[in-house]
């Protein structure tokens, strides 16, 4: 575990997160952690928080509190939560592109962050007839772009967020 220097850019990421349901669901925010009942508050930079140990801010050595993005698409597929439209657990399932600040911390298939902000929605997984909310409407709450997934680094550097990979550390 390496801590990244401190950049004035924020530092790619590539998140997998469910979109909310229902109405109840959605006054949280639109899209939510796969596993973990916590929304993402549209239109805003969610900041992190560690529910075990509320006396640190988030990411602290020894800890695995903080908000987690793998490196790349690869590593993010690997990880087991990439959308596959033809698994119906996954079938509420977005990915995109987060941009980290603040204090973070490289791990090897990713980072955990301080606090990010949705960047980018990817267009590739799901079908838009499988998920409670259109994709291009989930982009418009978090101010974020549409792009495909396979331009990812592109969309990174034209955005100047800095892109890490585990031979980083």
């Amino acid at each position: 575990m390496t801590e990244a220097p401190d950049y004035i850019e924020r530092v790619a990421g590539v998140r997998i997160w469910r979109v909310a349901p229902n109405l109840w669901a959605q006054l949280g925010g639109l899209l939510w952690a796969p596993f973990i009942k916590e929304p993402w508050p549209t239109g805003e930079e969610y900041v992190a928080s560690c529910p075990t140990h509320p006396d640190h801010a988030p990411p602290a050595e020894g800890c695995m509190c903080g908000i987690y993005a793998f490196y790349n698409l690869t590593l993010a597929d690997k990880g087991g939560y990439w959308p596959n439209p033809h698994a119906p657990l996954f079938n509420r399932l977005l990915a995109g592109v987060v941009g980290a600040a603040g204090d973070v911390v490289l791990h090897e298939h990713g980072l955990l962050a301080e606090r990010v902000r949705v960047e980018a929605i990817f267009v590739d997984g799901a079908p838009d007839a499988e998920l409670p909310i259109p994709r291009a409407e989930v982009a418009a709450a978090y101010n974020a772009d549409l792009i495909y997934a396979r331009d990812y680094e592109a969309y990174c550097a034209s955005r100047g967020l800095i892109v890490f990979s585990g031979d980083d550390l």
